[in-house]
């Protein structure tokens, strides 16, 4: 299978928001070196900061807007923007906005869903 929709993915609940990894060796598409999937953050909601020791991820935010924090630093995001995160730095993201901000992202290489989130 080389094609899937986004709605045929279950999304797995994680703190302060929800994904869908659609893309990765684990899931559709059996990718090698990447994966890809969307995630839905409820409005005025803040993801508790995380961290990827080994992976890079970029991020395009499609709706909402708001605040990325990379090591605690905030930059506004809004509709449009493109978050680019190496490897190592600590991050998060709130939604300013009334409505659920919806994104996609890509990670290189590839993660399982949460396994960063600090504990």
């Amino acid at each position: 299978m080389y094609v899937v929709h986004e709605n045929d993915v279950k999304a797995k609940s994680l703190p302060g928001r929800k994904h869908k990894i659609i893309i990765s060796p684990w899931h559709y598409g059996k990718s090698k070196n990447m994966c890809f999937g969307v995630a839905d953050f409820p409005p005025k909601s803040l993801a508790p900061e995380h961290i990827h020791p080994k992976e890079e991820e970029i991020i395009y935010f499609i709706t909402g807007y708001g605040e990325m924090f990379f090591d605690g630093k905030p930059e506004k995001i809004r509709e449009g923007s493109i978050a680019y995160i190496p490897p190592g730095v600590t991050h998060s993201i709130k939604n300013n906005s009334d409505k659920v901000m919806h994104l996609v992202y890509v990670f290189s290489p590839p993660v399982e869903q949460g396994s960063y989130d600090k504990k």
